[in-house]
């Protein structure tokens, strides 16, 4: 059977159903507000302590690059010590490093406290994620990670509301959102989820740990400064660096006796179909999610909490498709189908999204918003059921965070890549448009100049060059949009396809045994 997972090392328990499920949804979703809330606080924070620059770039980037470098690791120590002993201190961990933050007296410690933070937060979606298969039935995982999403989702979007709530009051304030919750989680834990039996005692490859902790650092780390150009030594740099010792990770992985992960898992159809998945649901959220965002504060004009309300589509499709979706792959609905279903649902958003960009209203997005958050939601589910269904039980931890790390990989690229496409054709147009209307190329930087300072703070420009390119620059701005999210539709349709036909040459085989 396609989905019937390989022994977990627990394998599933009674006792924890709906609830269990449930507080594995919260736990997630405190991982998935803390960006979301410190991307707020942050303003309130680099004006308190001082932080521009390089430092800030390094502020709002060290808890990302923290988790995702340490979360495989982390699964290795839920196996090794127990999953829910993992847990409960993961999110202890948490709460120590954003209270950290809030108190922090200057930058060096803020960012110390970010990073234990965005340690912490890994182990504990990682182990949130690993949990489902330990309380859930083999045949009710797609229905138990689509509850999973749902609840991840709408409490998500509560604490980002509550953190911004508390940012505008004071950003230190913020800060406190993520403790608090990570505490109320860990008695939770200890009532609802059962005990896990560790795994027995192996390799742990501390070499090869660090060489994918290094390796995941670089090329994040280059993601993260794509918007400086691709070419630029703070981009290409750590972006090449990383993938050497990301490859010379799989080397030795490929090689050594003493291993903690599987890498032969990257050549298995079922495991790249789970890839390809994750492409659609971490490429396709990122891309879409912030050029919408940016489109409505700098195109549309619209103030930080009509851009929050003109979000709630987007979400709210998706906490719906991953109840449904959860449902339907429960009572037969195979692995293949739901990622055609999604990978054609996300790009008919992103198509309807370009062809109506330059709508005004709500209604003119509404389309789009609906199917692209329903469209990667549901990528999300097989994504989640395969990794976890191809998950062998002596690496279950390593492999199941891994969903994580590769997230990560696909949301930064996305992030990275949309965003230098969108701001060099809106840069191009802009000069282009001001010569074609007789301002001399001498002048044009001036006008970009302009442009820039208003998206940066919102200063909006007082000579009448700056004001005529920012004028231009939001036609130009909505027409990169366009074309942005018409590739995006392109790349969807084509790794989210290559992701239907590994599934269904699966599917197409005669049983064997």
């Amino acid at each position: 059977m396609l989905l019937n997972p390989r022994a977990d090392p627990a394998g599933p328990r009674a006792g924890a159903g709906g609830a269990g499920i449930a507080l594995l949804g919260v736990m997630a979703a405190v991982q998935g507000s803390d960006p979301n809330i410190a991307s707020t606080a942050l303003v309130g924070a680099s004006r308190g302590l001082q932080m521009t620059g390089g430092l800030l770039a390094l502020a709002a980037s060290v808890s990302t690059l923290a988790l995702a470098a340490t979360v495989i690791s982390t699964g290795l120590l839920a196996d090794r010590f127990g999953r829910r002993g993992v847990l409960m201190a993961a999110l202890a961990l948490s709460a120590a490093g954003d209270l950290i933050a809030a108190l922090a007296p200057t930058a060096g410690l803020f960012l110390i406290g970010r990073a234990v933070a965005g340690i912490g937060l890994g182990a504990v979606y990682g182990a949130a994620f690993a949990y489902i298969r330990a309380i859930t039935p083999p045949d009710r995982i797609a229905g138990a990670i689509g509850i999973f999403g749902a609840v991840s989702g709408g409490v998500t979007v509560l604490m980002t509301f509550l953190g911004g709530a508390l940012a505008s009051v004071h950003w230190r304030l913020a800060f406190l959102v993520v403790p608090v919750a990570a505490l109320l989680c860990v008695p939770a834990v200890r009532a609802v989820l059962p005990a896990q039996p560790r795994v027995a005692d192996g390799p742990r490859d501390y070499p090869g740990q660090v060489l994918l902790a290094l390796g995941v650092v670089g090329v994040l780390y280059g993601f993260s400064h794509a918007a400086d150009g691709l070419t630029s030594p703070l981009t290409f740099g750590p972006l090449l660096g990383g993938l050497v010792l990301l490859a010379l990770f799989v080397v030795r992985e490929r090689h050594t006796s003493a291993r903690f992960f599987p890498v032969e898992l990257l050549t298995k159809p079922l495991f790249l179909a789970a890839i390809c998945a994750g492409f659609v649901y971490n490429f396709g959220t990122a891309v879409g999610f912030l050029q919408l965002t940016d489109l409505w504060q700098y195109v549309v004009g619209l103030s930080t909490l009509r851009v929050s309300l003109w979000q709630m589509p987007f979400l709210l499709a998706g906490i719906a498709a991953a109840v449904l979706f959860g449902r339907l792959m429960t009572r037969g609905l195979t692995a293949a189908s739901t990622v055609a279903i999604g990978s054609l649902a996300a790009a008919a958003g992103f198509v309807l999204l370009a062809v109506l960009h330059s709508s005004t209203s709500l209604w003119g997005f509404l389309p789009g918003s609906i199917l692209l958050g329903a469209g990667v939601i549901i990528a999300s589910l097989p994504y989640g059921t395969l990794i976890i269904a191809q998950a062998p039980a002596r690496y279950f931890g390593p492999v199941t965070s891994s969903r994580t790390t590769i997230g990560q990989f696909f949301y930064a690229a996305g992030l990275a890549l949309s965003t230098v496409l969108v701001n060099t054709m809106t840069t191009g147009g802009v000069v282009r448009r001001l010569e074609q209307a007789g301002v001399p190329p001498t002048d044009t930087g001036q006008g970009l100049d302009a442009v820039t300072a208003f998206a940066a703070d919102g200063t909006r420009p007082s000579t009448a060059l700056g004001q005529q390119a920012l004028a231009e620059a939001a036609q130009s701005y909505g027409q990169a949009f366009a074309l942005t999210t018409l590739l995006a539709a392109l790349v969807t349709l084509i790794v989210g396809g290559l992701g239907w036909w590994l599934l269904r040459r699966h599917e197409a085989r005669p049983a064997t045994g």
